[in-house]
C-alpha cells in the first residue's frame, strides 16, 4: 500500500485532481482510499441531528456506525485528531492506495499545486516533495522550473531527499499527470 499527498492552497485544484486521479486509478481496477483534511475551520458538516447515529452522538457516544449491504458510515469524536488514526480506518478498506488531501505538515511523499510563484515560497520547505504541478495561468512556469530546479521530464524518483529531482508537471497537461501518478505507483 502507498499514500501520496496532494497539497495546495485553497482553490488550488487538489480535490480536482484527487477525484480525477481516483476514477483513473478505479478504472484500472486499483483500490482507492481517500482521506480529506477539513482545514477551512470550523466543524463538519453533520448530518441531520435526527438521524440515529446522530441521536447516538449527542447522547455522548464516542463513535456511531451505521452500515448496511454496500457502506459504512462512521462517526467518531477524536481530540485531537489524528491523521495516522485517518490512515488506520482507511486501511480496513484494503486500498492499493491512500490519497490525502492536505496536512502540508505530514512526511508523506507530496504532489504540490502551485497557483502562483508565489505559493511556491511558501511551500518549497515542505519535506517529501515528488512532484510540482504548476497552473497554466502562471506567467512563464519554464522560468520557476528553471528558479526551482524541477525538471520538465519525468524521471523514475521517489524520494528527492536522496538528491533526486522533483518532477515539473503542467497543470493543463493531464496525461503526464496521470503517467506520473502510474509511474509513481509502480515502484
Amino acid at each position: 500500500m502507498k499514500i501520496l499527498q496532494v497539497v495546495g492552497y485553497k482553490n488550488s485544484g487538489k480535490t480536482t485532481l484527487i477525484s480525477r486521479w481516483t476514477e483513473l486509478l478505479s478504472e484500472c481496477n486499483k483500490q482507492v482510499a481517500v482521506i480529506k483534511h477539513h482545514g477551512h475551520g470550523g466543524a463538519l458538516e453533520q448530518p441531520n441531528v435526527e438521524t440515529d447515529s446522530m441521536r447516538y452522538m449527542q447522547a455522548g457516544s464516542t463513535s456511531s456506525i451505521v452500515f448496511d449491504d454496500q457502506l459504512i458510515q462512521l462517526h467518531m469524536k477524536q481530540h485531537p485528531p489524528s491523521l495516522t488514526m485517518a490512515i488506520e480506518m482507511a486501511k480496513l478498506a484494503a486500498p492499493e492506495i491512500i490519497l490525502i488531501e492536505g496536512v502540508k505538515q505530514a512526511h508523506y511523499p507530496k504532489v504540490v499545486l502551485l497557483r502562483s510563484a508565489e505559493d511556491w515560497k511558501s511551500l518549497r520547505s515542505l519535506e517529501n516533495i515528488v512532484a510540482v504541478i504548476i497552473d497554466e495561468a502562471v506567467d512563464d512556469p519554464e522560468d520557476i522550473y528553471d528558479e526551482l530546479g524541477i525538471h520538465n521530464e519525468y524521471e523514475p524518483c521517489h524520494d528527492n531527499s536522496s538528491g533526486c529531482p522533483i518532477i515539473g508537471l503542467k497543470r493543463d497537461d493531464r496525461e503526464k499527470i496521470n503517467e506520473f501518478l502510474l509511474h509513481w505507483l509502480s515502484k
